[in-house]
């Protein structure tokens, strides 16, 4: 077990480089995606959507790699991982480069759904304004009169 944990140890350096390119270019994408919204050129978000989505599911498979390597050396959680870490350096300068371009990402990828949260908030309320605007517009018939509600004028509990 031990001498097939040492064959393995430069694997695991190399599936983390590969997953640290795919976030990296997962960084780009949503770095896109930041600026696209930014300048109000939606018609873009598709392309860039479908290209992350392609991204994703390479990144997804690159994971599922390093982590099965990681289930077969014992490495369950960060203690672990950390304490086989510690005196193989270059496993540990590409999981801490992995690390770092994930929360980075993450960070990217916060910024970009508050973004989409203020923009859905601004469309909602401009809605209301129009829905407002349609009702009282819609409130008056051709003579200038209200129409009269459709059904009784009993109050909700009344009976």
């Amino acid at each position: 077990m031990v001498d097939a944990a040492m064959n393995q140890q430069p694997g695991f350096a190399e599936l983390c480089q590969a997953e640290t390119a795919h976030v990296l270019r997962l960084v780009e994408l949503l770095q896109q995606e930041q600026q696209v919204m930014i300048a109000g050129q939606v018609h873009l978000l598709e392309a860039l959507a479908d290209s992350k989505s392609k991204v994703l599911d390479e990144l997804a498979r690159q994971s599922q790699q390093r982590a099965q390597l990681m289930k077969s050396l014992g490495l369950s959680d960060s203690d672990t991982v950390y304490l086989w870490l510690a005196d193989k350096p270059a496993e540990r300068q590409a999981w801490l480069a992995l690390e770092d371009q994930i929360h980075r990402a993450q960070g990217i990828n916060q910024l970009n759904g508050s973004f989409i949260e203020q923009q859905l908030g601004q469309v909602e309320e401009s809605l209301a304004v129009l829905r407002q605007a349609a009702a009282a517009t819609l409130s008056y018939d051709r003579g200038g009169q209200q129409p009269q509600p459709v059904g009784g004028r009993r109050f909700l509990g009344s009976a």
